[in-house]
């Protein structure tokens, strides 16, 4: 099937395309993706080199870490494919963004293609609309809108079902360990009592996480509560489990699933101050990988998820350059495979939604662990 790229105006409009499975996910902070929709004609290059094209990037702002550590991959991936890149970040603010599209635009600069992380995905639409018609649109992190999958040529990023399944996984090898070791459980016919402390209200990715665990783990732990945060950081967290654990304790908390390892790690602090030794008392287990990483390397987060933004940004720019070479996308849905050694770029058309790899994390993996040729602490800063 053909995707769109070239210069304005020349492109033919051929079908749209739908992510395979018939998984369709809305807006995700970090990543529960829709499937691009229409395709566009382009004559491929026939070489994965730049040779001296742009790449123009539009992001949330760098001081936020992930963000960062993304754009540096980026930055990285396409001078090693002979790319320039030019790059504009905004306030997590999309009328800033949609601002900042239209005066590049004006300038009449050519891009080989964009890489596009919306501010709000919701809203940005006609942002992705103007783009399209100049160049292909690779979008990354927040998922392609029903409404602008017409425009974008593929996703490249993270996957917030991806993260809840592999963590409902992890719960429940752990689960299955403490069972074999003859532990006794609070909940119901001996059920394991469990409370989740999930992204804020409205947060898209939260629901993903939180459907794709329950999913995961098929009805094997008790469900005490689903409190939501204020924001997804340690002190959200610490304040969230502060009011919650003390309404549970007597009743046994066995499991806790926070959404991100950043927030677990206030719940951690939490569990202390209530004397409960997390670990022990209690298991917590986390979505991505972010944060502080002492808890989890202390065994008091049991298991985490990675989630490396420099796995997500070199992966925008590979794809990238795997369809201005080729000049089509094949209708699937893939996610990538956990190698140790970097794959080499290879001469094909890329999948139209491609996720990065989600896998799990405990202190017992950490020193060996390596995708990619980087270690833990180069993939997740």
């Amino acid at each position: 099937m053909k995707r769109q790229t070239g210069r304005r105006g020349i492109w033919k409009r051929l079908g749209v395309v739908v992510a395979s499975a018939g998984l369709v996910f809305g807006l995700a902070g970090c990543g529960g993706q829709a499937a691009p929709g229409a395709a566009e004609e382009h004559e491929g290059s026939g070489t994965l080199e730049g040779e001296g094209q742009t790449l123009v990037v539009f992001m949330p702002a760098t001081s936020n870490v992930y963000m960062a550590e993304s754009l540096k991959a980026i930055e990285a991936e396409a001078a090693e494919l002979g790319f320039e890149v030019s790059s504009f970040e905004n306030n997590f603010d999309q009328t800033e963004q949609d601002q900042q599209v239209q005066e590049w635009l004006a300038t009449g600069q050519e891009a080989a293609a964009y890489l596009f992380w919306p501010a709000a995905a919701e809203a940005a639409t006609n942002s992705i609309r103007l783009l399209s018609q100049d160049a292909p649109v690779i979008q990354f992190n927040q998922g392609v809108q029903e409404d602008a999958q017409e425009f974008v040529t593929a996703y490249a990023g993270v996957s917030d079902p991806g993260i809840g399944e592999q963590a409902g996984l992890s719960a429940l090898a752990k689960l299955e360990e403490l069972e074999a070791e003859g532990a006794e459980f609070s909940g119901p016919d001996g059920k394991p009592n469990i409370i989740e402390f999930r992204f804020p209200t409205g947060y898209v990715a939260g629901d993903d996480r939180h459907e794709a665990f329950v999913e995961a783990t098929d009805g094997a732990f008790n469900e005490l509560l689903v409190e939501p945060l204020t924001t997804t950081d340690a002190q959200a967290g610490y304040e969230a489990a502060s009011q919650v654990i003390p309404r549970f304790k007597a009743e046994g908390i066995d499991f806790i699933f926070a959404q991100n390892n950043n927030s677990a790690a206030g719940v951690v602090q939490a569990l202390e101050q209530n004397g409960l030794t997390p670990g022990e008392d209690v298991i917590v287990v986390a979505g991505d990988y972010s944060g502080d990483k002492a808890p989890l390397r202390d065994g008091k987060i049991d298991s985490a998820v990675i989630q490396s933004p420099v796995i997500e940004g070199m992966l925008a720019v590979r794809v990238a350059a795997q369809f201005l070479a080729v000049g089509e996308v094949v209708d699937e849905t893939v996610t990538l495979e956990t190698e140790e050694a970097k794959p080499e770029l290879e001469m094909m058309a890329p999948a139209a939604v491609t996720y990065i790899m989600n896998p799990p994390i405990t202190a017992e993996t950490y020193d060996d662990f390596l995708i990619w040729d980087m270690t833990v602490d180069e993939l997740v800063q």
